[in-house]
């Protein structure tokens, strides 16, 4: 049987259980509503200036494309699901600074509703902020066409109720559709704009006999970087158990080996959305500084996306959240525990305490690996294509966010087709 025919036949398999059906269904229906806001304006803005300018900035295209073209055309949903990543990252840190919130966690199912619910708020205002940073500065340099405080008032409501709209859409993708839906609604601001950038490259070098070599040199880098993040996304390292008295048949007397599956990415794609949203704010402050400011020149140069200072802190900031998120998904001893309950050990090492240390040894190790891996994949497209002075830039931030967001789908869609006895993707 070919690819060709494998693709086909589990698809069939896909669409032949209702609830599977249903929930890919439902997701696309909501990234069409997405799609859609992303296309309505909000009144009283120069959107051809902006467009040109959002063209010519590193930052405001940055912003652009996690946005998927939304803050170009100042949409409904020119903010995007931005500021509730921010307000994850700042209840994640919380947790780990006050001890109150942490036992709020562990509650159970009531306590993480609570600490949803706090997050959906603590989302508005800093929504409300960051309308309010917008309006001034599409005030500031011009583009406003009835600047005052009607144009304040309407925008800031405008883009504060489309953030809240698309936060909804992100939880009920997760609740009602498949993945996880915030992590996919970023997939798809990104995609949104490939062709578009593609396109525009093309364009841009038509008539030069550089254009054929570019375009291959893109093309076998991102086969590469995909393979890379394939590989590494669903690399795992085992972990032998041994239960001792427990038989493959249930008989007593007999010792059944299992092992532990510890992902060399624990973290998934977060830290790159989370780093990538906290490098933005350095930009966006240096932007803010008053024009006379003797500084700002160099700030901004420092903060550009290609700059080694930038690079190096970017590539930090991802390591750093590699380790704060897999510390978050993976407790130690909550597994040594769970193992010794269940009567299983790890060759030659002791039940309970000595357990927990070598497991966190393990992942300490593994998660290194993952994070300067991640850091890597982020930053040398920018390096590679400034030393060649090549006119493209491959964006090694938006791979990782689309593969690894379309891994973690296919996984449930497996989980999904292994649950009702087909064959997965993977």
């Amino acid at each position: 049987m070919g690819l060709i025919e494998k693709f086909e036949t589990k698809l069939r398999g896909i669409f032949k259980i209702p609830e599977l059906r249903e929930r890919i269904i439902f997701t696309l229906l909501m990234f069409l509503v997405a799609r859609v806001g992303t296309y309505i304006p909000a009144p009283g803005v120069d959107i051809d200036r902006l467009a040109q300018m959002t063209a010519q900035s590193d930052l405001l295209g940055y912003i652009n494309m996690f946005s998927g073209g939304a803050f170009q055309r100042v949409s409904i949903f020119a903010l995007g699901i931005v500021p509730y990543i921010n307000s994850s990252i700042v209840f994640s840190l919380l947790a780990v600074i006050i001890p109150k919130i942490e036992e709020i966690q562990k509650e159970g199912e009531s306590g993480r509703n609570k600490i949803t619910q706090w997050t959906r708020y603590l989302t508005i205002v800093i929504a409300i902020v960051q309308g309010i940073g917008v309006c001034t500065w599409l005030q500031s340099v011009g583009l406003v066409t009835t600047p005052g405080f009607t144009f304040f008032l309407t925008t800031i409501t405008t883009l504060t109720a489309g953030t809240i709209f698309l936060m909804w859409v992100g939880e009920q993708i997760s609740i009602k559709g498949i993945g996880n839906g915030v992590s996919l609604l970023i997939f798809l601001n990104v995609i949104s704009g490939a062709p578009g950038a593609v396109i525009q490259t093309i364009q841009d070098m038509r008539g030069s006999k550089f254009l054929i070599p570019v375009l291959l040199l893109v093309g076998i880098a991102a086969i590469i970087t995909i393979a890379g993040i394939v590989v590494f996304q669903l690399g795992q390292r085992k972990i032998p158990v041994h239960y001792v008295g427990r038989g493959f048949a249930g008989n007593n007397g007999m010792g059944q080996n299992s092992y532990i599956p510890l992902k060399l990415n624990s973290s998934g794609v977060m830290p790159v959305i989370f780093a990538s949203v906290v490098m933005m704010i350095p930009s966006l402050v240096v932007n803010m500084l008053p024009g006379e400011f003797s500084g700002k020149v160099i700030l901004a140069r420092i903060f550009g996306d290609q700059h080694p200072v930038y690079l190096i802190l970017y590539a930090a900031v991802i390591i750093f959240f590699s380790f704060f998120y897999t510390s978050i998904v993976f407790d130690p001893e909550k597994v040594a525990e769970n193992l010794k309950q269940g009567g299983g050990t790890i060759p030659s090492i002791r039940p309970g305490a000595d357990t927990a240390d070598y497991l966190e040894g393990v992942v300490t190790r593994i998660t290194w690996g993952g994070a300067i891996f991640l850091a890597l994949i982020a930053i040398a497209p920018m390096v590679l294509f400034k030393a060649f002075g090549l006119p493209i830039f491959f964006g090694g931030t938006g791979i990782i966010i689309v593969v690894g967001v379309a891994l973690d789908t296919v996984q449930q869609i497996d989980a999904h087709l292994i649950m009702k006895e087909y064959k997965g993707f993977l």
